[in-house]
């Protein structure tokens, strides 16, 4: 009788669940637009605005560095003025160093070397002949070649009566 009890509980315990059948779909009713009807600018996409506060020019290069005339910066009081608005007044040459004196606009005279900046676009003195000073100025052109200009400073030997 006992063993009849047992299968009988373990016939019970077996029994299959049904899972669940699925559902067929159905698609969904079409629902009705809101109120608001939906126009051309609600499905253009948010126009962008560029605002550069806070942000560095896009165009300017961070190489390039912009010197400005100071009398801090390398050949002061010289870098003040256009090579033309100077006058080369005296040259000492035939020595190991030689010197040349320019006369500035206002009348002061200031000495100068080979390696001297000067000029507004801080040129630099490359050569002191006996007659002349030859000063090389670097530049870039508009292809972004480098450019040396070489201008020639000379002595007027004014004929004294």
């Amino acid at each position: 009788m006992t063993l009849v009890v047992v299968t009988g509980f373990l016939a019970a315990g077996c029994e299959e669940k049904k899972s669940p059948q699925p559902q067929p779909f159905k698609p969904a009713a079409a629902m009705p637009a809101p109120a608001a009807a939906v126009t051309q600018e609600s499905l253009a996409p948010p126009t962008y605005i560029y605002t550069p506060i806070g942000k560095r020019d896009p165009f300017r290069s961070v190489y390039k560095v912009i010197r400005k005339p100071d009398e801090k910066a390398p050949g002061g009081i010289l870098t003040r003025y256009e090579i033309d608005q100077l006058r080369l007044t005296a040259i000492i040459s035939g020595i190991s160093r030689p010197r040349a004196q320019v006369e500035l606009p206002d009348g002061k005279g200031v000495s100068i070397r080979v390696g001297t900046r000067i000029g507004k676009n801080f040129g630099r003195v490359v050569r002191i002949k006996h007659d002349e000073v030859i000063v090389s100025e670097d530049y870039r052109d508009w292809s972004g070649r480098k450019v040396t200009n070489y201008i020639h400073m000379k002595i007027n030997r004014e004929k004294q009566k």
